[in-house]
């Protein structure tokens, strides 16, 4: 072969490398996020798990279409009389290439007991090695739930290290590239990844906290994808195709939680005909239209019917009837005063609503159009909104100052008691027993959470909603709502019920038409 004709096969050899490479351009994802939720605090360690999950650090198991616990770090598991044995995924590697075995494994579960045990509460002592690949342990409160609660994103597992809060270490398909507090953070797909490699090899998530500047990022092309949608920017959507809508089923309620506390001046609400009437006045069906895109369903019950097999009918819930809610509160002894409030010895029929958890504008227009239906009937509304979860919780919910509160949230992993025991009950170590009706609900509840086995369980949490609903309208549900995203045109967002496992990494983007 002549000098010149191998040179040409060089040149063409090389020539193509380049073309190649040009071809196969890096694949990256702008997702714009409400707000950065993040805490590097030893006791609560939430980087890069609570949203957006930055797909660092994966969870042991994760939820299936079913709401069922599947594997992911954990190949296989058991439970019987009270101790858990777990076959781990071998050909595992953490991120800096330690391999993940049964003595990682057990140091992560302390590393994460350490900072963060209110859902999983795992008995220390009871750790063994079973085998290089096995493990066995035990739960504090000896719940039968455990496997079920670590597919919450916040019990997701970490290499324990020095530097684990400027450099987290976990086994997932992206590595920390940047990050700037409030302002964003940058992931790069994981070469060493022991699954299914990602189809986007760089994520931004950028922090944007007012809804209108979010939605005209997108539409400005600064950003890729909107991954947090509140009602308002669905209502100013552009209808001409330059912003698509993904949503999954229903699952995130929107319910008005009454004080059950009783104690004056927000004492109203413990009349059971009150509670009543108001769940009556609501139009669920108006609201269902206005908010959300009309994408939301009137509630009868807080958990949707298909979600762990609980059915449509676990509750009669309440229909909208203004004859009927009047003529409870006019049995109630409020009779309705010249200038449209009720009264009752003297006492104007006045509540303080405040919305809302998590933040106002998950929920508005919402909190205004209750506040008209209410005084449909009689009920003066001192509507108060917050914006902020801490002042939310600090100023009005913890100490119990307000009669009603509005808010928005699901039962966010496969642990069937997860809502019900955290939310609804006067042991909720979120405070919850402001709005807990206790009795049998708390009953009911415990024994969910240790029962021997998963029918029984979701028995159990049906009665409890049952009630909850029916006997003690303790809390009144309004809407189901799925989760959304928005994109510019050309994207699919993989969606997904758990906000928190919307995967990002395999969105699909179309090259422009």
């Amino acid at each position: 072969m002549s000098k010149s004709v191998m040179a040409a096969l060089l040149a063409s050899a090389l020539f193509g490398v380049v073309s190649i490479s040009s071809v196969h351009a890096e694949t990256a994802l702008t997702i714009a996020v409400k707000a950065d939720r993040y805490s590097v605090k030893a006791d609560k360690f939430t980087f890069t798990t609570r949203r957006p999950a930055a797909q660092i650090a994966e969870t042991a198991v994760k939820p299936d279409a079913n709401f069922n616990p599947g594997p992911l770090l954990f190949k296989e598991w058991a439970y019987k009389d009270g101790l858990y044995t777990v076959t781990l995924q071998e050909g595992v590697n953490w991120s800096d290439r330690t391999p993940f075995n049964a003595d990682t494994a057990i140091a992560s579960f302390k590393l994460y007991d350490q900072n963060k045990s209110d859902f999983l509460q795992l008995d220390q002592e009871s750790f063994k090695k079973l085998g290089e690949y096995q493990i066995s342990f035990r739960s504090e409160v000896e719940s039968s739930l455990v496997i079920e609660n670590m597919t919450h994103r916040g019990a997701s597992m970490f290499l324990p290290s020095k530097t684990h809060t400027e450099n987290p270490i976990g086994t997932g398909p992206y590595l920390l590239d940047k990050y700037e507090p409030k302002k964003l953070i940058t992931v790069v797909r994981n070469p060493d990844y022991w699954g299914e490699a990602p189809t986007i090899d760089k994520l931004t998530f950028r922090f944007i906290g007012d809804d209108n500047a979010r939605l005209l990022a997108l539409q400005n092309g600064e950003v890729d994808v909107i991954g947090e949608v509140t009602p308002q920017m669905m209502l100013s959507m552009p209808q001409d195709g330059s912003v698509v809508l993904h949503e999954s089923r229903p699952i995130r309620y929107v319910a008005l939680a009454f004080n059950m506390l009783g104690k004056a001046p927000f004492d109203i609400g413990r009349d059971l005909k009150v509670r009543q009437a108001l769940a009556y006045a609501i139009d669920r069906n108006t609201l269902a239209q206005v908010l959300y895109g009309g994408r939301g369903l009137p509630a009868k019950t807080i958990l949707p019917g298909w979600m762990f097999g609980l059915g449509d009918n676990h509750a009669v819930g309440f229909s909208y009837d203004l004859t009927r809610s009047k003529a409870l509160l006019q049995e109630a002894g409020w009779i309705m005063g010249d200038d449209g409030i009720r009264e009752k010895d003297g006492r104007k029929l006045k509540l303080r609503l405040v919305a809302a958890y998590p933040n106002v504008s998950t929920v508005k227009p919402m909190p205004e159009m209750l506040e008209q239906m209410f005084a449909s009937i009689g009920v003066d509304i001192e509507l108060i909104e917050v914006e902020d979860s801490g002042v939310y919780n600090d100023t009005y919910f913890g100490p119990g100052a307000a009669d009603l509160y509005l808010e928005f949230a699901s039962n966010n992993n496969t642990d069937p008691t997860y809502l019900l025991y955290n939310v609804f009950t006067t042991m909720s170590p979120w405070g919850y027993k402001v709005t807990a009706p206790g009795g049998n609900v708390d009953k009911l509840a415990k024994a969910s959470r240790v029962a021997s086995n998963r029918d029984e369980v979701i028995d159990l949490v049906r009665e409890a909603y049952r009630s909850i609903v029916d006997d003690h309208v303790s809390s009144i549900p309004i809407l189901l709502v799925p989760n959304f995203t928005l994109s510019r045109p050309g994207i699919k967002v993989p969606m997904s019920e758990y906000a928190d496992w919307i995967d990002y990494g395999h969105t699909t983007i179309s090259p422009p038409k």
